[in-house]
């Protein structure tokens, strides 16, 4: 439990509210929460969706990338579309950026 859970429950207690009560309030709060979230969903910009278009330019097939993270293809899918899995997203955006770097070295080179 958290602090504010603690002291909430606390609070109800010294306004003399049985436990089942207390309970009853906690599952009210927690319920407008989720139903304030669901009415108006925080913005997600992590970036991940110019996964996909950094992947095409390269010209990476999406199972390239699922191999290398040794992923089914499908999960590099989502992350390129929704960033589902944070940690698989910043990998994927790590071999990217790196691969862009060797191929504008490489194209560097060619016009020496």
């Amino acid at each position: 439990m958290t602090h504010a859970t603690i002291d909430y429950i606390a609070q109800r207690t010294a306004e003399g509210k049985s436990e089942r009560e207390i309970i009853r309030c906690l599952k009210r709060f927690a319920a407008r929460e989720v139903f304030k979230i669901i009415q108006n969903p925080l913005p997600v910009n992590n970036g991940t969706g110019r996964l996909r278009q950094r992947r095409r330019t390269l010209a990476i097939p999406i199972t390239t990338v699922a191999t290398a993270h040794s992923r089914f293809p499908t999960s590099a899918y989502d992350v390129s579309r929704s960033g589902l899995d944070p940690d698989l997203a910043a990998t994927y955006s790590r071999c990217l950026t790196d691969r862009e770097q060797q191929s504008s070295s490489l194209s560097l080179a060619d016009t020496a």
